[in-house]
């Protein structure tokens, strides 16, 4: 890193000009509720609270009590079916899309691209929420300095890997570099969503630290934590108590301490404090206890701690209604970089994992070379200008057309089910759009597609002895090229319509036959029922065929006939297309409806991910 570890002054100045204004955040009457077609429940009820520059907030409360819904109202990333009632406001103004550009979140689970090291998932995340309005130098002097704050500067150049799959980070280095991704943007509020679970004592120790020491530059930070020790529990400057979606006591913890010994409730000298607050909130507690969790939220709300907070959250909101608290001054989104910048962005990300996974691509290129050998080979002493001949082609056409359609097809099921949960989470984030996902996966696919479909063709073609003519030759590999790029569309479609792969494999294989039974070689066309005459233009297997088909035959002006009684002879290539349905004059319009498919199966699966995206 050469001596640049630490971001110099005028890069900070650049990006947080505005760092130091305090941020207060309230919230009034908020109820939370959760809306399906046939029933609304309640999550949280008519709760108050605040937070304040430079605090640190636990958030705790028993399973189910309503805390990552409250978290996700205050950071305006709800999601769909929830509803809110209430004000919530910062610096005065009701919180909006604006909350992506002066919040951050750090979820309970990371959801990282294990393909890439550190310092480019960092780069790549810089890149996706800063734009091109910082260079790349200053860009690399600020990753410096946020892996050096989070302790991860050893780690730049190693690989994040996939927890059960190929582990490099730890969890806690994969803990802090979710925070290091967050800070990019300079928040001034952040929200953790359990931030010490499933670390040791030591690595959750180490992340609360380093969450202390952003609350000393000025950034609030709520915590939902579960049962931490005494040790880190003290470090929090207010505690928040949920039980049943209502507020069970806000205030700094030894005042909690008091309220719950007022109350009768004295922890035990062998119970850390955190786990007795929960054990006193839990409804599932002995019924020989006393005070029920309903009547703590009682007692809270009678209390003194509750109204003195009552009065801060009105003070707030009306310093703001008089001009004291300076409003923010912050765009409505975060993309302030073009459309095109962003999606470069994530073509860079989608070509370094998949260079990056040989399972994925190098593993699949080497199973099509042995296929196309052995085909090639089976084929290569049978193609001649003879009866035998021209059902020989027209097998390998079937073969070459169907190894195209079905292995892309069924490969590409997994690619957007997978993916969708980084997606879903990056785009409630603002970082990009659906369409911008989207092209993005298939631009990182095309190189490989072309490479494949192009050395399969070129080494049946070879080995099997077609027709040796250079249009012959361009208008097959044209055709398969075609026919991989359609059904990996048509792949997409079926994985953005269905939300597992076993459900979209359970609608595809009847299609498949649909596919296969109007390809053309089976059955001619014309006989096919007039009720089921539109079967065959969807499928892509027959305008392939019929294509390859016109480029092996037409101009072929002859074929032995020795030994075939003369009715039942094809005497030149005309009488072949003519055996299949096929039609020299609709080469082009083959290729027309080829592409057609293309982008109509890729637009259906723009709008069933969109769709899908917009529900989750």
């Amino acid at each position: 890193m050469d001596g640049t570890t630490r971001l110099s002054e005028s890069v900070k100045s650049e990006l947080c000009t505005s760092n130091n204004d305090t941020v207060t955040l309230v919230w009034q009457n908020l109820t939370i509720s959760s809306q399906t077609r046939n029933s609304c429940s309640t999550i949280v009820h008519n709760v108050n609270g605040s937070l304040h520059s430079g605090s640190l907030v636990a958030l705790m409360g028993p399973s189910g009590a309503g805390k990552s819904t409250l978290m996700g109202a205050l950071a305006h990333r709800s999601s769909a079916g929830i509803t809110t009632s209430g004000q919530i406001r910062l610096n005065g103004k009701r919180i909006g899309p604006f909350m992506y550009n002066v919040s951050g979140i750090i979820y309970q689970d990371e959801l990282l691209c294990g393909e890439l090291t550190v310092g480019e998932h960092m780069h790549l995340m810089a890149c996706l929420k800063l734009g091109p309005s910082l260079s790349t130098h200053r860009k690399h002097l600020l990753i410096n300095d946020l892996l050096t704050q989070t302790n991860l500067l050893q780690c730049y150049h190693t690989q994040i890997g996939q927890i059960g799959v190929r582990k490099t980070l730890s969890g806690g280095e994969r803990k802090r570099l979710a925070f290091a991704v967050e800070l990019i943007s300079r928040p001034k509020i952040l929200f953790c969503d359990e931030p010490t679970t499933g670390l040791d004592s030591y690595s959750a120790g180490q992340v609360v630290h380093m969450i202390r020491r952003l609350t000393r530059s000025g950034t609030s930070v709520m915590c939902t934590i579960h049962q931490p020790s005494d040790e880190l529990f003290y470090m929090f400057d207010s505690v928040l108590l949920l039980s049943n979606g209502r507020t069970a006591f806000m205030g700094k913890p030894h005042e909690a301490i008091q309220f719950f010994d007022r109350l009768g409730m004295i922890r035990p000298g062998n119970c850390a404090t955190a786990e007795h607050f929960i054990k006193c909130l839990s409804t599932c507690r002995d019924a020989s206890d006393r005070i029920k969790p309903e009547t703590i939220c009682d007692e809270y709300e009678r209390s003194d701690i509750y109204h003195q907070q009552k009065l801060v959250i009105s003070s707030e909101l009306l310093l703001s209604e008089y001009g004291y608290r300076r409003p923010l001054e912050m765009e409505d989104s975060q993309q302030r970089h073009s459309w095109f910048y962003t999606l470069n962005c994530l073509i860079r990300r989608n070509f370094l994992c998949a260079h990056r996974n040989p399972q994925l691509q190098y593993m699949k290129l080497a199973q099509r070379l042995v296929i196309a050998v052995l085909v090639g080979l089976c084929f290569s002493s049978t193609i001649d200008l003879s009866q035998s001949g021209a059902q020989a082609v027209q097998g390998i056409i079937f073969l070459i057309v169907s190894e195209n359609t079905f292995l892309p097809m069924y490969a590409v099921l997994s690619v957007f089910p997978e993916s969708f949960p980084l997606f879903l989470r990056e785009r409630k984030a603002n970082l990009y759009g659906t369409g911008q996902f989207y092209i993005a996966q298939i631009v990182a696919m095309l190189p490989f597609v072309l490479l494949e479909s192009t050395t399969f063709i070129l080494i049946v073609y070879y080995l099997a002895h077609l027709r040796p003519t250079i249009l012959g030759l361009l208008c097959t590999v044209a055709a398969c090229t075609l026919v991989m790029n359609v059904s990996m569309a048509c792949g997409c479609f079926f994985s953005t319509m269905f939300s597992s792969v076993p459900m979209a494999m359970s609608y595809l294989v009847p299609f498949d036959y649909i596919l296969m039974i109007t390809s053309g070689i089976f059955i001619r066309i014309w006989t096919i029922p007039t009720v089921l005459r539109w079967m065959p233009f969807i499928s892509w297997m027959m305008f392939a065929s019929e294509a390859i088909s016109v480029a092996q035959w037409d101009g072929i002006d002859y074929l032995d006939c020795e030994g075939i009684p003369d009715r039942a002879c094809l005497h030149d290539g005309d009488d072949v297309l003519q055996q299949y349905s096929f039609g020299r004059t609709h080469l082009m319009l083959d290729f027309i409806a080829l592409i057609t498919q293309y982008f109509l199966y890729h637009a259906l699966a723009l709008l069933f991910l969109h769709r899908r995206a917009s529900k989750s």
